[in-house]
């Protein structure tokens, strides 16, 4: 139990530096952030909040990629929508909170996450998509999966996210610990960008893998740490375990396929647990771990994500 608390601590704190990326030393006003980082692709209102979403390719079974912790959907946009479009329709979000999408006010676990993003896919015209989520952004993949399993094909969990870590996180995350200990680690994060750190958190992101050339540059750190930013990956961190520990009762439930894509030496989120004790709950999934990745296994073989994709999309 000890050790199990002791993982759950750094993977939970750990989420927010696997995802945060771009080279600027010192964080940005909003404004300047912005410009510097534009939106890429178009923004959908739904509830009245809106949507960042970027497109890409025409034939196949659509795709929805979400991004995890920190981060937006320029992590998917880096190289990874021109590979995955060239057989499907692929679309990219920006989680509520980041990026360019905005979050109204209380708690936004998964589930409520999944249903905006679901709007917004559904005003996008997009019909049975496969839902494929990366780290943190899995558990929103799942839970659209679980809320709404008639509307997509699959799940594809990317070094996801996938299990609560066990009853004294629990405690911990009741009492607010939790929280408290997320706070801690995102002025720490901050302050270490002012010192110029940002590239040392992006490669321990990708370890034992490098992260690609450019990768740093494009994604953008500025919109990471904004303000508003910080807040909702504060909130998503600290609320995860306690999310996931509802969703878990639900795996053995599950109506759609799921093809979980995983790295053997992922030192976040460890596949013994997010996949194999995942894959024991779920009634219909296909494993795949990849022998000698990191944590970013969509970037260091997408070949994998890709052969995923098509075997949902009845592709051979």
């Amino acid at each position: 139990m000890r050790r199990r608390t002791f993982i759950a601590a750094t993977a939970l704190s750990a989420l927010g530096a696997a995802a945060c990326a771009g080279r600027s030393a010192t964080p940005l006003p909003d404004s300047v952030a912005e410009q510097a980082f534009p939106p890429l692709g178009r923004i959908i209102n739904v509830n009245g909040l809106p949507i960042h979403a970027l497109e890409r390719g025409t034939g196949g079974p659509p795709v929805i990629l979400i991004h995890g912790a920190s981060v937006n959907l320029r992590d998917w946009s880096f190289s990874l929508m021109e590979q995955l479009s060239q057989r499907n329709r692929i679309i990219a979000m920006d989680r509520p909170g980041f990026g360019y999408s905005k979050r109204g006010t209380g708690a936004w676990p998964p589930a409520r996450q999944a249903a905006q993003m679901r709007e917004a896919a559904l005003k996008m015209g997009v019909q049975k998509p496969i839902v494929v989520g990366h780290s943190w952004g899995a558990a929103v993949a799942l839970a659209w999966a679980l809320d709404y399993p008639d509307d997509i094909s699959g799940v594809i969990p990317v070094s996801g996210a996938t299990m609560p870590w066990g009853t004294s996180v629990s405690v911990f995350q009741r009492l607010g610990i939790g929280r408290l200990g997320v706070d801690y680690y995102q002025a720490s994060l901050s302050r270490r960008a002012e010192e110029g750190a940002i590239e040392d958190f992006v490669s321990r992101a990708f370890r034992p893998q490098q992260p690609p050339p450019g990768y740093i540059d494009y994604v953008g750190a500025p919109l990471s740490l904004r303000a508003g930013t910080l807040e909702a990956n504060a909130q998503d961190l600290s609320a995860l375990h306690l999310a996931l520990v509802d969703m878990a009762k639900r795996y053995p439930d599950m109506r759609v396929p799921v093809e979980s894509v995983h790295g053997e030496l992922d030192w976040l989120l460890s596949p013994e647990q997010h996949v194999q004790e995942f894959a024991a709950t779920v009634p219909d999934i296909r494993t795949t771990i990849a022998g000698g990745i990191g944590h970013m296994a969509h970037h260091a073989r997408p070949d994998l994500l890709i052969a995923a994709i098509n075997r949902l999309s009845g592709i051979a």
